[in-house]
């Protein structure tokens, strides 16, 4: 691969927000070793937000925004260079292949992959041998292996504005939030395992009584407020509070930003806590597609994973789209959690 006629390149990252943050130091390297190449980054339309402040992005294309058959036609004039998949599809492949890039890079994993890249790598990510981050980062060493060893780096920040702080600060000065916070996300999307609104109850009224100075916020959307308001209700305690979002999932990081701990499962929220460097104790399943070998968060030591099937071994978890709660979880589980977050909001 002749990398120094590379001017212009095009990265896919088109799925969910944590897939997104664990691409963050893909986008990083590349600009990196290609300084002068012309970065644009393929998204969906709510992850826009997130990389909208990162200064090595040349250009966000929001794909939400077109037909499929106007997006096919209108990716040949960027006149790309090098096209990536982190993460491909039949979609994701039928735009690699209407680039006319050069150089088409992505995992290798099935019999059609051989006819969409001609640089691809081979990835069995299912395995989940390490971290999404490191088998995206193995896609961008593709592209000049001497130019990656030369200029490695790991940078997975964000970048919050004044407007998203400002949020955040009033949210905090309003209702009196003091430096010990404790901000949970109980709502997950079905991704991943997670515990019932009755357990993350009964949990938060026992953290709130072991370290009565705590404040706890509960974040969800805005779609999710009667939710969360019901479970604030039912918690039945003083400083306990809600931040429904319903602007730039910023505000959101800005808000874990000025926390002392975040609690949460595998999701968004939780990688968005990770990339800001937060303690962080996480609630993971112990499936390998989706256990945090993979799909931990990236670049941050602060983080205890409970994994509760790990735990009790002697239930034995199913996994369907149907059952998204753990039947494994219990009071010894609930203890662990407990000492994990008094540790981390004590020290």
């Amino acid at each position: 691969m002749n990398s120094k006629n590379i001017k212009k390149i095009i990265i896919s990252r088109t799925d969910k927000i944590g897939d997104l943050i664990l691409s963050i130091p893909s986008f990083f390297m590349t600009k990196k070793m290609f300084p002068d190449a012309e970065l644009i980054v393929l998204v969906r339309n709510y992850n826009y937000e997130i990389l909208k402040n990162l200064p090595y992005i040349d250009r966000i294309l929001k794909i939400d925004d077109y037909r499929q058959e106007t997006l096919l036609e209108k990716i040949k004039y960027f006149e790309a260079d090098v096209f990536i998949a982190l993460y491909n599809d039949n979609f994701i492949s039928k735009l690699a292949k209407a680039s006319k890039a050069k150089y088409k890079i992505g995992p290798i994993s099935k019999i059609s992959s051989f006819f969409t890249f001609n640089k691809g790598v081979f990835q069995k990510r299912s395995k989940s041998i390490k971290n999404e981050a490191e088998y995206n980062l193995d896609l961008i060493y593709k592209l000049s292996p001497e130019r990656y060893n030369d200029n490695f780096e790991i940078n997975n920040a964000l970048i919050l504005t004044e407007e998203n702080l400002s949020v955040a600060n009033m949210f905090y000065k309003n209702n009196n939030i003091g430096n010990k916070s404790l901000v949970v996300n109980p709502f997950m999307g079905g991704s991943a395992k997670n515990i019932s609104d009755h357990q993350y109850v009964n949990l938060l009224q026992k953290i709130y009584d072991l370290i009565p100075d705590i404040d706890i916020i509960l974040t969800c959307h805005i779609s999710e407020e009667e939710r969360g308001e019901k479970i604030i209700s039912l918690i039945n305690r003083k400083n306990i509070f809600l931040f429904a979002n319903g602007g730039s999932i910023l505000n959101l990081a800005a808000v874990i930003e000025k926390s002392k701990v975040f609690l949460g499962g595998s999701t968004g929220p939780t990688h968005i806590a990770g990339a800001l460097k937060k303690d962080i104790v996480a609630l993971y399943p112990n499936k390998k597609t989706q256990h945090p070998i993979r799909w931990g968060t990236f670049n941050n030591p602060n983080v205890t994973y409970i994994i509760p099937d790990e735990i009790n071994k002697s239930t034995k978890e199913k996994y369907s789209k149907k059952n998204k709660l753990f039947s494994s979880y219990n009071e010894k589980i609930e203890s662990i959690i407990l000492s994990s977050l008094e540790e981390k909001l004590n020290n």
